[in-house]
């Protein structure tokens, strides 16, 4: 695999694995660090993560974000 490539894969919907983890972990209560813990990733990481995902979902809140995943059906 290339350096920089994305390696992460994308389903159907085009949301990765990684990602749908993610929100299901948050929308569990977890708080990011949390969430961090339990994907092995740091908090910065998934600040980064959600930051892409909130903006993919053009949503200006984590709330907002779990509503249109959910809506989405990436949940």
């Amino acid at each position: 695999m290339p350096l920089g490539a994305d390696h992460r894969r994308q389903g159907d919907d085009g949301v990765s694995a990684s990602d749908r983890e993610l929100l299901r972990l948050l929308a569990s209560g977890l708080t990011g660090e949390g969430a961090g813990k339990r994907l092995g990733i740091s908090v910065r990481t998934v600040r980064r993560q959600m930051a892409a995902l909130m903006e993919r979902l053009n949503a200006t809140s984590r709330f907002e974000a779990g509503l249109k995943a959910a809506q989405r059906g990436w949940l």
